[in-house]
């Protein structure tokens, strides 16, 4: 294998077990929190196919040479980030189904491209794990479908809040615009990244906004808009800000570093009462 893939792959692979594993969290905050029962049910499912494709993709890591351990480490001394969308939490049950609508939307269109990739058994991983999050989908469907056919006019209205904050969030996830600078991009000339940021963007706009429409949920002009079929503009995202909110200037950042932190310390110490036993 060439070296480049290698890497590449290593990386790729790397940063998704990170997401995934610190992307529970924000869901796990509310299990005690749902509802009812079925929801929490529902909820719990979510987040034990979470923390498995977070294990899917670190196995994938492993055989190219990266452990849970060092990508955690990475994470906690700050070679490693996760994505802009996990630095936040919900603030209500009602933006769940939106928050989640779109970002399970988004992951499917990235993970759908990145199956194109070269190293096949990162894209194998793929298939298995786009499968489980096309269940999320339609979980998140259901939630907002229920909150706005159920709820009254007060939850409703956090329903179209939370669509708008989140849209603003989703668009930022798959990067500042590159279409000028994937051709020299490494992953891209490696074969592991099939497709550019901007393109993968559009994509998911054309599949997820008719999807809120037909829920009822207005889509201002002014956040996103079809110029042609296919081709949207979108209020574009203060990327600075996204950065700062990546580097660990998110309102949850700390909360997920704290906790990936306790990770390593109690794995640390049971492995040390492991060899004094």
């Amino acid at each position: 294998m060439p070296s480049e893939v290698r890497a590449g792959a290593r990386k790729f692979a790397s940063v998704q077990a990170l997401n995934e594993l610190v992307g529970v969290l924000p869901f796990a905050a509310w299990l005690g929190r749902a509802p009812s029962l079925s929801r929490k049910q529902m909820l719990m499912a979510k987040i034990q196919d979470e923390v498995g494709h977070g294990h899917v993709a670190a196995r994938v890591a492993q055989d190219l040479g990266a452990g849970w351990e060092s990508i955690l480490l990475d994470y906690v001394e700050g070679r490693a980030k996760v994505h802009n969308i996990f630095h936040y939490d919900f603030e209500s049950w009602e933006e769940f189904g939106p928050g989640l609508l779109l970002m399970n939307s988004a992951a499917i269109v990235q993970f759908q491209s990145l199956m194109q990739g070269v190293y096949l058994p990162y894209a194998r991983a793929l298939r298995k794990i786009e499968r489980e999050e096309s269940f999320h989908y339609q979980h998140a469907l259901d939630m907002t479908h229920e909150v706005l056919h159920s709820g009254d006019r007060g939850q409703r209205r956090r329903v179209q809040e939370a669509f708008e904050v989140w849209m603003r969030r989703v668009l930022a996830y798959f990067g500042p615009p590159d279409t000028e600078s994937l051709p020299t991009n490494p992953m891209h000339v490696a074969g592991l990244k099939p497709h550019g940021n901007d393109e993968l963007r559009q994509r998911w706009l054309t599949r997820i906004i008719p999807v809120f429409r037909d829920l009822g949920i207005h889509v201002d002009p002014a956040l996103v808009r079809e110029t042609a079929p296919g081709e949207w503009e979108f209020d574009m995202p203060d990327w600075a800000e996204v950065k700062r909110v990546i580097s660990g200037g998110g309102p949850a950042s700390e909360q997920r570093l704290a906790w990936v932190r306790g990770v390593l310390d109690r794995n640390a110490g049971d492995l040390v009462g492991q060899r004094c036993a």
